[in-house]
């Protein structure tokens, strides 16, 4: 194996937090015109669009001049938002702040804050960023900051918007808004082997493999410019035990693949670093986690085919979203066809007993285990009250029966990446013996939370949003892209009706949603949600609980051959847009799923040599699913 010296090692290990920061800093110029609402013509401060239904400017307390931006409302049912366009370059990223504060601002929503949205050439909304808010009493001056997804290329528009969120009332102030441009990281990496926590074990990987995704914008010279190293060591040692220098760099993805030596047991870092061709400094680190083991697996963990592997038999998580757990759910619950929850509330032993004892798995919940978060409990304060919190909760439940994996993150911003992966650190650390799972609706970000979690999902809520139904599929194939089909999706199907929506997913809608995912890749379904449903008066429960049971139980009828491993036969499938498929071979019969998303009826040709006149055509209903069986 080739060799770095022990200084470029200590180079590579050492500048990487150095540079992380770098990288990561809002340096471009405030692209806010009249941030501090200072300039006026005829009593109209410049360049905003201000309703005057509900804003105006305040000439008191301002906290950078002499003015701030007001809004007071009584009528929960007026939502106006007070903007001002930007011009924002496509692919970059932006920091967005503003200072506010709130008098009697109530509502269920999260009150004041600050969004960028963006729009086609049309102007019709194409999506948006959104920080979290403030409300009720906070008298003091608050700075909210948060930093924007990549602006999509099909934006043509953009705007800044100081905003109450909807059905809230009350008072709020805005001043010193800014957007800023992020210096853009050249490399985002993710560890595709080792695929599960960087474990190396007796059967393997024999090779380490690294995606590296390249933006040579802020780069000087670009990828010409530069080369990438990538190498392994101890983790308490300079020298490379092995490297692999790769010289001529793409323009956007590269996959690296280093074999790996004899390894002894203990932890080592992989580290992958980019380097200026012609004086070989090192200017941007990417590191990642391995580790050596020997020995038994653990009781919980996904495998190299991305399947939960519980108690040593494999696992096809189907449950659904809860609140608090009582012996009367578990009553209707378990007699269904769900084999775990995931409920929001912190259960105690007693509570994970009561789930064991209807024979409930439960995903526990520390996603809240963040300071200054919305939902955060009050035993967290301060930051600094985090790890030790969060390594005794792991602690006390690490070893209950009852326990499936760990809930780390629900849709909290990339801004806080760096708390989210040490959380999951301190998880691993703590708990060998479970995995951690994650759910965002940052779908285009997926892969830039990789290292914050071992299962990922994302949630297509489509229905009473006028969002196509083919939401689901196309969500879990860019979640699995993200992550290279390297670690474990359970995807989130939508089973609730959305507080402004008109209705609630039918029994043919949540059917389609649910083998859309499954046939688009996903390794598990926890549906949101029971809570919801339950505590909403708009729904007929026992209607919903039949169209739940009748979904539930189909998925349960196939999940012996949706865990098969056993090799297909090679298939040719010619299926029309909006329609997903998936062929899986149990005890050597092979069987095709499809899923129709679209309202017609829609044709399928599958084509085998073995196959009578050697092909077949199924006919797939409307938002419906057939099951075929190949004889192959």
């Amino acid at each position: 194996m080739s060799r770095v010296s022990m200084l470029t090692i200590a180079v590579l290990v050492g500048c990487s937090a150095a540079a992380a920061q770098e990288w990561g800093d809002a340096t471009g110029p405030n692209l806010v015109r009249n941030p501090s609402f200072e300039q006026f013509e005829d009593d109209v401060p410049v360049a905003w669009s201000v309703p005057a239904a509900v804003y105006a400017i305040e000439d008191q307390g301002a906290l950078d001049g002499d003015h701030s931006l007001k809004y007071v409302n009584d009528d929960p049912e007026r939502y106006l938002l007070c903007s001002q366009s930007i011009e924002l370059e496509v692919g970059a990223v932006y920091e967005m702040a503003v200072s506010v504060r709130t008098e009697g601002l109530v509502g269920e929503e999260f009150g004041a804050s600050i969004c960028v949205e963006w729009a086609d050439a049309d102007g019709g909304w194409l999506g948006g960023s959104y920080a979290g808010g403030r409300r009720g009493d906070t008298p003091e001056w608050t700075r909210i900051v948060h930093r924007t997804r990549p602006i999509p290329a099909e934006a043509a528009g953009c705007t800044v918007k100081c905003y109450v969120r909807r059905d809230m009332t009350g008072a709020a102030w805005w001043d010193d808004v800014s957007v800023r441009r992020v210096r853009r990281t050249p490399m985002e990496t993710l560890l595709v082997a080792p695929q599960y926590r960087g474990w190396v074990t007796d059967d393997g990987p024999a090779a380490a493999e690294v995606r590296a995704r390249f933006t040579w914008a802020d780069v000087p010279g670009g990828a010409e410019a530069s080369r990438l190293v990538t190498s392994v060591a101890p983790r308490d040692g300079d020298e490379a035990l092995a490297s692999l220098t790769s010289e001529d760099l793409p323009d956007d993805e590269l996959r690296v693949s280093l074999p790996l030596p004899e390894l002894a047991l203990g932890e080592y870092v992989l580290s992958v670093a980019l380097q200026r061709k012609d004086t070989g400094e090192t200017f941007f680190v990417s590191s990642h986690r391995l580790e050596r083991r020997t020995g038994p697996m653990p009781r919980c963990f996904i495998d190299e085919h991305n399947r939960l592997i519980a108690e040593g038999e494999p696992f096809f998580p189907l449950g659904m979203y809860w609140g608090g757990i009582t012996e009367e759910d578990l009553d209707i619950y378990d007699d269904g066809p769900f084999n775990c929850i995931m409920p929001y509330s912190l259960p105690d032993e007693e509570k994970l007993d009561l789930a064991m004892a209807h024979g409930i798995r439960i995903i526990y919940s520390i996603k809240d285990f963040y300071a200054g978060t919305r939902w955060c409990p009050g035993f967290i304060k301060t930051e600094a009250d985090e790890e030790p919190k969060v390594r005794e909760r792991v602690r006390r439940f690490r070893d209950h029966p009852a326990l499936l994996g760990w809930y780390l993150n629900d849709e909290l911003p990339l801004s806080m990446r760096d708390r989210l992966e040490a959380h999951q650190r301190w998880v691993e650390e703590e708990d060998p013996n479970h995995p951690t799972w994650v759910v965002l609706y940052q779908v285009a970000q997926v892969g830039d939370y990789a290292k914050t979690f071992d299962v990922i999902g994302t949630d297509p809520y489509p229905i009473g949003k006028n969002r196509p139904l083919s939401m689901a599929a196309d969500w879990t194939i860019q979640t699995r892209e993200a992550v290279d089909d390297s670690r474990a999706v359970w995807m989130v199907p939508q089973a609730f009706q959305w507080k402004d929506g008109d209705r609630r997913p039918t029994r043919a809608e949540m059917r389609c949603m649910a083998w859309q995912c499954i046939c688009a890749g996903a390794d598990g379904l926890i549906f949101y949600s029971w809570s919801a449903v339950r505590r909403d008066e708009r729904i007929n429960f026992e209607e919903y609980w039949a169209d739940m049971l009748a979904v539930g139980e189909e998925i349960k009828q196939h999940v012996p051959a949706l865990l098969s491993i056993e090799p297909n036969p090679t298939i040719e499938v010619h299926a029309p847009e909006g329609v997903h498929w998936t062929a899986r071979t149990l005890d050597g019969a092979t069987s095709l799923f499809v899923v129709n998303s679209s309202d017609e009826a829609q044709q399928v040709t599958v084509r085998n040599d073995q196959l009578p006149d050697g092909e077949l055509s199924v006919t797939v209903e409307p938002i419906g699913l057939t099951v075929a069986e190949l004889g192959l």
